[in-house]
């Protein structure tokens, strides 16, 4: 992310769109990584204050402190958010999504938002991650991918509307190849392909394109707007 940190530009501003946040809004990131979407909150330009929270040790920010919670504990007082993001993670988290969503939905304020960005089962990205990332990662890529039957339920279930569900196929973009399998090699961790294997796989998963200005990656997320019942 540091290396290309508006390679997903459209990835960031999908949901900030879905959220509107307005002025003097708590927006909570989680799992914030290292803030990424900070600069993306930032350039609204509209006084919504950001909170990163992040479970996993290791991550820092020059721009904003990231506090620590987990899946199924957010530190953050009964009904005192205005916003959740949670962006391209949850597929990771199964089971106990529900216990997430009744989390999310005890820290928003009556006709707060929960807006999620995920990988949806079936899809190219969902291939890619399942396939190629399970094989050339020594981590693998364990995940359950977000279906729309099974989703909606559960976030429901837990006191929220979900008003907005639509899959999306949008561009990453870096500036040349190399660049494109760097960034893809650190944020999939495969230490296990070689650059080659990495281009192969990208170009035969998910498609590329070569433009005059780069390389865009086609990339697919849904993006969900669940609000929050009194």
């Amino acid at each position: 992310m540091g290396q290309c940190p508006d390679a997903r530009k459209t990835e960031f501003e999908i949901p900030l769109m879905l959220a509107e946040p307005r002025e003097g809004e708590i927006l909570v990131d989680f799992p914030s990584g290292g803030a990424y979407l900070h600069a993306y909150v930032s350039a609204l330009d509209a006084g919504v204050v950001y909170q990163a929270v992040e479970h996993m040790p290791g991550y820092t920010s020059r721009e904003k402190e990231i506090s620590q919670g987990d899946w199924h504990r957010l530190n953050f007082p009964d009904g005192s958010v205005d916003i959740v993001i949670s962006l391209a993670a949850l597929h990771h988290l199964y089971p106990g999504r529900p216990a997430f969503y009744a989390e999310c939905r005890r820290i928003l304020r009556t006709g707060g938002r929960l807006v999620i960005g995920d990988v949806v089962e079936g899809t190219d990205a969902a291939a890619f991650l399942s396939e190629f990332v399970e094989v050339h990662s020594s981590e693998g890529h364990a995940a359950r991918f977000l279906q729309r039957d099974l989703e909606v339920p559960e976030i429901e279930s837990t006191g929220f509307e979900v008003s907005h569900w639509e899959l999306r196929t949008y561009p990453w973009r870096f500036p040349d190849s190399e660049a494109a399998v760097s960034y893809c090699r650190g944020l999939f961790r495969l230490d296990k392909a070689t650059d080659d294997q990495i281009w192969d796989g990208l170009g035969r998963y998910l498609g590329i394109k070569l433009k005059q200005d780069g390389v865009e990656l086609a990339w697919q997320l849904a993006f969900i707007r669940a609000n929050r019942r009194p």
